[in-house]
Order: C-alpha cells, then sequence, then structure tokens
C-alpha cells in the first residue's frame, strides 16, 4: 500500500475516534461537561497521531504540504463531519 493511503486511513480513523471522545466531553458522558475540552482533546489527538505516523513513514513524506493533505486535513474534516452527526443524533441513538 501507498504511503499517502497508509497515512490518510491512520488519520481517518483517528478523526471518527476524537469525535466520539469530543461528543462524550461536550454532553457530559465523562466525569464533566465541558465543551472547550472537545475542542482542545482534537487538537491533542492531532499531535500525536501525527508524532507516531511521521515516526512510521517521516522520512518517505516530502515536506508539510503533504502532511497537511495527508494527515491534517482528512482528520480536521472526518472530525467535523462525525462529531456533527453525534451531537445532533445521540438523543436519538443513547
Amino acid at each position: 500500500m501507498d504511503t499517502t493511503v497508509k497515512i490518510t486511513s491512520i488519520h481517518i480513523i483517528a478523526g471518527i475516534v476524537t469525535a466520539f471522545i469530543s461528543a462524550a466531553l461536550t454532553f457530559g458522558w465523562i466525569s464533566f461537561k465541558n465543551d472547550v475540552a472537545a475542542g482542545i482533546i482534537m487538537f491533542i489527538i492531532l499531535y500525536f497521531v501525527g508524532q507516531g505516523c511521521s515516526k512510521l513513514y517521516g522520512d518517505e513524506v516530502k515536506g508539510f504540504s503533504q502532511w497537511l493533505w495527508d494527515g491534517i486535513a482528512p482528520f480536521i474534516f472526518t472530525w467535523i463531519i462525525a462529531f456533527t452527526f453525534i451531537y445532533n443524533y445521540a438523543g436519538i441513538l443513547f
């Protein structure tokens, strides 16, 4: 598999998991309810996922532009879409 596909797949899966964590913080499913922490946790997880991918595939990635379009953008777009679905349909699902 191509490095681009691997990095993008890892970031998309991490974005979906992060959306559930952010929703849990927003709705207070965990011990406290905090909307700001839900947004901040997204950046923290994005940083650590990026560092992990950098250790795995850092020598194969050429420049920040590739990291932006293969990792950061898919993560943020996936997080926004998944978080919005969870936020809007949590009352129906849970």
